[in-house]
């Protein structure tokens, strides 16, 4: 493993606490959690906490230009990953990232960044089987925020192949014997607090031993699309849903189109537009053959996501057909844009899209759990465009709620409660 590295960029702010970030991915130019990560750690710094960003070299070309861009203090250390060289790829990858862990926690005890913080959060990867390595330290330990506690519900009865099914039900047997997981047990009873995106997850960390947990997700609606007011009513085309996401097993894409062709015998001009491509890509396609939907279903395969907002923009209600989700990049792209969300009441979307902002329906079996996403699709495009409008508006708002800003300076106001001295 090559010597750390340290970079120093940035304009000194106001005083806050001073907080150690571990990342283990963190990128200005990407989504998902090194997407969060930077936002967490660029929104920390504009509110002045001075920020110490442990993580490696992976986005370091990344990483330099937009904290010579910030206006908060922003210190890069960068930990090389230690190799896994020749160990199976799907060991490697967790092997890996656990052999990070130890060599940053190292460093960061080593270079004094321990001792210089007041806090320290711990990011990326946001999983509470993997835990912490940094939960034995002086200063407060916040994890998070972290899913991994909400598991699949076979009752749905998603299609899916052998290997896919026995990956899934191996994963649930992880989680329902957590609490034999040293990694995930130390975590959970020695951080001052754990941020977790589901009621799930917070239920497992509780279980655990852990002595302060809360609800936070671990991601906001895009900047982009809450820079414009969403489209009126009149441009959202009737009868339009839209389906966003990755193409696999877990988020049940099979299940929307069975959930519209209910829809489409209730509402026959109605329209469905997928977005995303991956393994279900075939299935999909056989299943909308078999119902006779190829007239009204378009799949558009992936595109940049830059293109998304639009498509939202024209679209009445967004389908959310997850088996699993820790939380939902979706819904939170679609209350940015105003737009109504029918979904299933589990996980991510049960935590936190308002009741008045859509439609959600309880897990069971597939058929009633189908014909009631369909229900729920019916009663959004049955509204006018004045009632649509009001669930519109409370779904901008909603996400105005969410948004970066927001969560930076709540996790901020929680920062300082953990380092205020004790009364004596």
């Amino acid at each position: 493993m090559s010597t750390p590295e340290e970079i120093t960029l940035g304009e000194q702010t106001k005083n806050n606490q001073r907080v150690l970030v571990v990342a283990y991915v963190c990128s200005p130019n990407l989504g998902s959690e090194a997407g969060n990560a930077w936002n967490w750690v660029s929104h920390l710094a504009e509110l002045g906490c001075p920020v110490d960003l442990l993580t490696t070299k992976r986005f370091v070309d990344d990483l330099v230009p937009a904290i010579k861009a910030s206006p908060g203090l922003i210190k890069l250390h960068v930990v090389e990953a230690p190799t896994t060289r020749g160990l199976p790829s799907q060991v490697a990858v967790y092997a890996g990232y656990l052999l990070w862990q130890t060599a940053a926690l190292r460093y960061a005890r080593s270079s004094n960044l321990i001792n210089q913080a007041d806090v320290i959060h711990h990011i990326t990867w946001s999983s509470l089987f993997w835990g912490s390595r940094f939960h034995s330290e002086r200063p407060p330990l916040v994890f998070g925020p972290i899913g991994g506690g909400q598991i699949a519900d076979f009752r749905l009865g998603t299609p899916m192949s052998r290997g896919a099914r026995l990956k899934e039900k191996s994963r649930s047997a992880g989680i329902r014997m957590i609490r034999f997981n040293p990694l995930a047990v130390r975590t959970a009873r020695h951080a001052e607090l754990i941020l977790a995106t589901n009621y799930e997850t917070l239920r497992a960390v509780t279980q655990l031993g852990a002595s302060s947990s809360q609800l936070m997700l671990d991601s906001a609606p895009p900047p982009a699309l809450m820079s414009t007011p969403p489209a009126a009513a009149r441009q959202h085309d009737h009868g339009r849903v839209i389906w966003i996401g990755r193409m696999v097993p877990i988020k049940d894409p099979v299940l929307a189109v069975e959930a519209f062709a209910e829809l489409a015998q209730r509402i026959p001009g109605a329209t469905f537009d997928m977005f995303g491509a991956g393994s279900e890509l075939g299935r999909v396609e056989r299943r909308i053959a078999e119902l006779g939907l190829r007239q009204s279903v378009q799949l558009h395969g992936h595109v940049d996501w830059a293109t998304l907002p639009a498509h939202l923009d024209r679209s009445r209600v967004l389908l959310i057909s997850s088996l699993r989700e820790s939380a939902s990049s979706q819904m939170l792209e679609a209350l940015g844009r105003g737009v109504p969300i029918v979904g299933i009441n589990q996980h991510g979307v049960a935590a936190f899209m308002p009741t008045d902002c859509g439609y959600l329906v309880d897990i069971g079996e597939r058929a009633a759990v189908t014909t009631e996403l369909a229900a729920g699709l019916a009663s959004i495009l049955d509204l006018s465009d004045s009632e649509w409008s009001k669930v519109s508006s409370r779904a901008r708002a909603a996400a105005d709620h969410m948004a970066w800003p927001e969560k930076a300076a709540a996790l901020v106001t929680t920062f300082k409660k953990l380092t205020k001295p004790a009364v004596r």
